[in-house]
Order: structure tokens, then sequence, then C-alpha cells
């Protein structure tokens, strides 16, 4: 048994290192050795999961992240981290289920509410599934949180463009931008705009696709304008971050 436990932890920590030193083909290697050993610790069985979750969503292999995701949540089903990132593994993918994005990220939320990058990527989805009332709600609670945070403010920005409140999401990036004079990223946000001032109409990359290209309500798939969000960096390893804590 010690032979097995030494064996195991030593491929966890080469595992970390090469997915930290972004040898992802590599790593990819060590965990799915571990993940075949019989009797695995709890915590490293946890742990390789969401790792390998982790590098196949980076290389946009969402059924696999899907997978090791759902094993992950097997071993710790309130952890907000992992409910966000298969809802990026569904939403992200031309193949995966708006729906089951949609309540996953619902899930992470009502486990760690404050997720700003959550909020915004929930309330674009939900926007396009037709829950309009919940979907502004959680992008301006989102700028609530982070009211600087140029990515934050553009989710912001499109969901008004989407719900036709294109007053709103010019005021909304006037006044981020009027916080943030010197910002780069306001700057450019502002500079993509267009505006009409005798039709007070906002054109923007991100505006209301035209009709027919939108999923009805309960439709399957939302359709984008802009790359989405990128998910979050691989974790290391560290007290807070560790299985059966919760983490988004």
């Amino acid at each position: 048994m010690s032979r097995t436990l030494n064996l195991t932890e030593r491929l966890l920590e080469r595992g970390r290192f090469l997915q930290e030193m972004g040898l992802t083909h590599d790593a990819l290697g060590i965990f799915g050795r571990l993940a075949g050993l019989r009797g695995l610790p709890a915590a490293t069985a946890e742990e390789t999961q969401i790792r390998l979750a982790e590098m196949h969503l980076r290389q946009d292999k969402f059924a696999q992240a899907r997978r090791h995701l759902t094993a992950a949540l097997a071993h710790n089903p309130n952890n907000a981290r992992y409910h966000y990132l298969i809802a990026l593994a569904h939403d992200q993918d031309d193949q995966g289920d708006a729906q089951s994005a949609l309540e996953h990220f619902r899930q992470s939320l009502a486990v760690e509410p404050d997720q700003p990058r959550c909020l915004g990527e929930f309330g674009i989805l939900a926007l396009c599934l037709g829950h309009n009332g919940e979907g502004l709600a959680a992008l301006r609670r989102g700028v609530d949180l982070a009211p600087d945070d140029p990515d934050t403010v553009a989710k912001l920005v499109e969901g008004l463009c989407l719900a036709e409140q294109p007053e709103e999401a010019r005021l909304a990036l006037r006044a981020a931008l009027f916080r943030n004079p010197r910002s780069q990223g306001f700057r450019k946000l502002w500079n993509r705009s267009s505006w009409d001032e005798e039709e007070k109409s906002m054109l923007l990359p991100f505006t209301r696709p035209e009709p027919g290209t939108l999923p009805a309500p309960g439709g399957r798939k939302r359709v984008r304008r802009d790359g989405p969000s990128a998910p979050l960096p691989p974790h290391t390893p560290r007290p807070n971050h560790l299985p059966g804590r919760r983490h988004a």
C-alpha cells in the first residue's frame, strides 16, 4: 500500500508541475495514468478529475471536460467553481446543452453569489434563452461587484443591447469610462461603439442579432458575436483551493 501511495504522490506532484509549466500533453498523460489507478484517496481522485477537465476545456475538448467535471462533482457536489466550469463546457460547445449550462451557472451562483465573471456569462445566456429579467439582474449585479472591470461592463452593455435598451447601455459605458478615464480597456470598448444621437441607437459588434438568428426561449444554443470569456486559469494547490473547499 505504501508503494502505491508513494507512486500516487510522485505522479500527482509531477502532473501539477507539468500543468503549471504549460506542458499540457505531458500533464494529460500523467493525470490520465493517475485516473486509471484504483483506490486513489478521495482528495487525489477529485484533483485528478478537475485538472483533466481544466486542460480539456482549454483545448476546446468540451465533451471530455464535461465528463471529468461530472466526476469531480461526484466528489464535491457543492463546489461553485466546478459548476461554473461545466456550465462553460456546455455554453462554449456547439453540441452543448444550453439549459444544462444555465442550471450549472445557477448552482454555482447559489453556492457563491458574488462571482462577476459567472454572473456575466449567466446573464447573457439567460437573455438568449428568454429570461430577460433574470439575465439583466445578473449582469447589473456583476457590475455592482466589479464596476471597474472592462469585461464585466462589456457584458452588461452586450446584454442591454440584446434586451433592446441601448440608452442604458450607453449610459453604463459612459459612466464606466468617466470612472476610469485612463483605462485602455474602457477606451477600446468606447471606440468600438458608434453612436447615432438622432435615433439614440448604438451599433456594437454584439448588437442584437437579426430576427431568426437568436434562439427562442428554451432554444439550444446562444449566438456569440464576441469570443467567450476564457475559463479560470489552472488552480495552484493552496489551502483555500483544496478539494472539499468552496472555490469558484
